[in-house]
């Protein structure tokens, strides 16, 4: 049982330092001259291919969980998958990598509202403090006294990047426990792509994915489109799923979304030694404090009603996202 619980802290690491991988490649290929979508598209569809490769090979009850909840894996697609990383890629255009997945890790602090006030369950006396700690971090890290602090913009994508991640506990919590983890990450990220490449087609997107573009530069080197993409599909993403979906499936998913709060620090050390980028003093307290609230707010599975949490949901991201 030790060896296995050892097994699953070590699986929760490794996909959350993955995922924290996603928005430093991401960036890269944005400041080359992708947009925001593209890089979601490439992300989106080729995980959605490898992951329909290994459900095809599986067979864990696509169809099955699919008649069961058609509904809620849709939506799922449609904001927990395509939503959160647009929404956080957008957001990487105007501000700084980790702080840009500080504000999307919000997400859980509105899950905690959402259950309070449509669910009518009011949330204990630690979970209200871990809210409150998390939205002071939050003035911290946009310095909302400050009149050259961050950009509105970017600061508005990842407000709703948390938004979405929001959508992801709640809509995950509603697929219920027949349907599996692996099957709501393969459909979702199916449903995602086709969502962002239709709005694409449309003009709703600005979709570009330019191999002609500039160089993609991370520690210096320019790495070039296909490794850049080819990481950000296979490490942030099919990597950063699987072994989260693992490490759930030992040490539980309350255990789980505590070690994904590495992805935040794994983001902060790869923005750093990947783009150049460092935050303030002053945002490094708000990301501590934001990320000690949001460890209060999930420190009890009662956030969500212990008859319908279940063990079944896969690792936050994407991001998560969203991660992203």
């Amino acid at each position: 049982m030790r060896a296995s619980s050892s097994a699953g802290l070590a699986l929760a690491v490794v996909s959350a330092v993955s995922f924290g991988t996603s928005g430093p490649l991401a960036k890269a290929l944005i400041d080359a001259g992708w947009s925001s979508a593209g890089a979601v598209l490439v992300r989106l569809g080729g995980s959605a291919l490898i992951l329909l490769v290994v459900l095809a090979v599986l067979r864990p009850g696509v169809v099955a969980a699919v008649k069961a909840d058609a509904p809620a894996l849709l939506l799922y697609g449609v904001l927990a998958m395509a939503g959160v990383q647009v929404a956080f890629f957008n957001a990487v255009r105007y501000m700084p990598v980790s702080i840009a997945l500080l504000l999307e890790y919000l997400g859980p602090v509105l899950v905690v509202a959402w259950v309070w006030v449509v669910r009518r369950q009011p949330p204990g006396g630690r979970t209200l403090l871990g809210g409150a700690i998390a939205l002071v971090g939050l003035t911290f890290v946009v310095e909302i006294w400050s009149g050259g602090g961050l950009d509105p913009v970017g600061v508005a994508w990842g407000l709703v990047a948390a938004v979405c991640q929001a959508s992801y506990f709640l809509l995950a919590d509603r697929a219920g426990s027949a349907t599996p983890p692996l099957v709501l990450a393969g459909v979702g990220m199916t449903v995602g792509t086709v969502v962002v490449a239709v709005l694409g087609a449309c003009g709703l997107l600005p979709l570009v994915i330019d191999p002609s573009a500039g160089p993609v530069v991370l520690a210096g080197a320019d790495l070039g489109w296909p490794l850049t993409a080819t990481l950000l599909v296979v490490v942030s993403t099919v990597l950063a799923y699987l072994t989260g979906i693992a490490a759930i499936s030992r040490i539980g998913a309350a255990r789980g979304s505590l070690v994904a709060l590495l992805e935040v620090v794994a983001s902060a050390i790869g923005s750093w030694l990947l783009l150049g980028e460092v935050p303030g003093a002053i945002q490094l307290v708000g990301g501590a404090l934001i990320l000690t609230g949001v460890a209060l707010t999930r420190g009890r599975p009662a956030a969500l009603p212990p008859a319908e949490a279940g063990e079944c949901v896969a690792p936050p991201r994407d991001g998560r996202g969203a991660g992203p």
